[in-house]
């Protein structure tokens, strides 16, 4: 589906019928990890207090890597953006059948866990030599994912700035309540569709 006219770009979803964005917020910079978070791959020593890291993009099963694997359980990923420059943010766009909602606020979840994530060192210290692998802690680094607005600047979406609407929530037909009640849980928001014709 395309939107360009004659030349002419008009705003609106040119890949699907319809995509939504997520917006995934690391609570540390994935391109300066300490050595206290990482270790020699497979064990328990860590880095030298010199050395750091960088989890971010081209390393394998990096921490933006654990964190896709773990969005792409409700959506399929069409495209993700560069990280922001303070190394914790990215935003993805997924396509039509993704399965998040979130509160008013565009909240999806937040405090997930980054498990099994690698580093390559970028700074060497005495146990490690620049572009080595290794693992980064289990316990250091979570992400949270947010609903993001299409508009140029990628803000989280609100309902107050009026790209969420309500949605359909977790709560199966067969369960609510009262009976004939709408599908979907009180609190639950998606976001606006997208002009697409």
């Amino acid at each position: 589906m395309t939107q360009k006219i004659n030349g002419a770009a008009y705003s609106g979803i040119w890949v699907e019928k319809q995509v939504a964005f997520i917006k995934l917020t690391f609570n540390h910079s994935l391109v300066a990890i300490p050595a206290a978070q990482m270790f020699l791959t497979g064990t328990s020593t860590a880095t030298t207090t010199t050395s750091a890291g960088d989890t971010s993009f081209g390393v394998v099963e990096s921490a933006v890597v654990q964190a896709l694997k773990q969005l792409e359980l409700k959506a399929t990923v069409l495209g993700i953006s560069m990280l922001s420059a303070a190394g914790t943010v990215v935003d993805v766009m997924v396509g039509c059948s993704e399965g998040y909602f979130s509160d008013n606020v565009g909240s999806i979840s937040t405090g997930n866990a980054v498990v099994g994530a690698k580093a390559i060192i970028t700074t060497a210290g005495g146990n490690t030599a620049l572009g080595q692998l290794v693992d980064v802690s289990g316990s250091y680094l979570t992400f949270a994912m947010d609903f993001a607005t299409f508009d140029g600047t990628m803000p989280v979406a609100t309902v107050a700035n009026g790209d969420l609407e309500t949605g359909v929530g977790s709560t199966p037909g067969s369960t609510a309540t009262p009976n004939g009640a709408p599908i979907g849980s009180a609190n639950s928001y998606q976001p606006v569709t997208f002009i697409t014709t």
